[in-house]
């Protein structure tokens, strides 16, 4: 029997999700939830189901085995507490929260309901970042560097500090994940923010610019910066050195190089389906190994972007991770 999903949450992000749900045989989309009603129904009307524009409505009168959540991080932790509550299981989009307090408050309501998560870091699905890290596993890491370049999003909400976190905590989060992924834990972050460019945005009170250093639990080092004042050009990645050998990843390409020679791979599983795909099979099967990001990873990520936006409020301090 295909299992039963709710959308909370029905815009550009969801409908990548929409979409290639309906295309999975053991899916049916049977519910859309969003403050802007008339998304919900357009919705509705592509996918069939329902449209609710209050997630308390939506949950209390559809039978749902599962529910995705598509929200801006600023509303994050009311629904997922709902969902505990009712024993759905959540696919929840990156970040997880804003404030680590929430967030470990549904973390505990998580752990207590028993309900399988995942959190929507792509990277861990896709098939060139799982050979890079294949690739890492015997190699001794000495230096991490990522970026997430690129333009203002269109979005309202993006560009207020209180409801997004600014560009480190709601976009260079997967980069943050992605070196978790390949690396290791962050134990220390020092970070320096700065508006540069776009004074004269409307509403926005975000960094344009940043740069985090990281110390690795293991011993790398590393940074990772972003910017969100370019037009017409844009890249994120990571690059990882190690002894005798390096790798990059950046968009849909991994290349790497060491004693051993050189070589270049193209991603041909997409980390977005697979990310689906592995959250349906954990609901209906009950098998958690496909899960790559659940929700306590999502708060370990977190936590190291509320961790740079410390340090870069206490200009440049350094920021234990596991004291915030």
């Amino acid at each position: 029997m295909a299992v039963r999903l709710g959308f909370i949450g029905t815009g550009g992000v969801a409908q990548g999700h929409m979409r290639r749900f309906d295309g999975l045989p053991n899916a049916e989309l049977v519910a859309f939830c969003d403050v802007v009603r008339q998304r919900a129904e357009k919705a509705a009307g592509e996918f069939g189901g329902k449209a609710y524009d209050k997630f308390e409505e939506m949950l209390a009168r559809e039978e749902l085995d599962a529910v995705v959540i598509c929200t801006p991080p600023f509303a994050h932790g009311e629904i997922e507490a709902a969902c505990c509550e009712r024993g759905l299981h959540m696919l929840i989009e990156k970040p997880v929260g804003l404030d680590l307090d929430t967030a470990r408050g549904v973390e505990a309501k998580v752990k207590e309901a028993g309900v399988v998560t995942v959190v929507a870091y792509k990277y861990r699905w896709d098939d060139h970042v799982n050979k890079a890290r294949g690739m890492l596993t015997d190699k001794t890491i000495g230096l991490v560097h990522g970026s997430f370049w690129g333009g203002l999003p269109g979005t309202p909400w993006w560009r207020v500090m209180a409801q997004s976190g600014g560009q480190f905590v709601e976009q260079t989060t997967h980069i943050v994940d992605l070196a978790r992924y390949l690396v290791g834990e962050v134990q220390t972050v020092q970070a320096y923010y700065a508006l540069r460019a776009m004074h004269n945005v409307e509403n926005l009170d975000v960094p344009d610019v940043g740069t985090v250093n990281l110390l690795f639990e293991n011993g790398a080092v590393g940074n990772i910066s972003n910017c969100c004042l370019l037009e017409g050009w844009g890249q994120s990645g990571l690059r990882v050195m190690a002894h005798k050998f390096t790798l990059q990843i950046l968009g849909a390409s991994l290349t790497w190089a060491g004693a051993e020679g050189a070589g270049e791979y193209q991603l041909e599983e997409d980390g977005y389906l697979g990310e689906d795909k592995a959250f349906l099979q954990a609901v209906e099967t009950g098998d958690r190994s496909p899960i790559h990001s659940d929700y306590s990873d999502g708060v370990k990520t977190l936590a190291v972007t509320i961790a740079a936006n410390l340090s870069a409020e206490r200009g440049g301090e350094p920021v234990d991770v596991a004291g915030v």
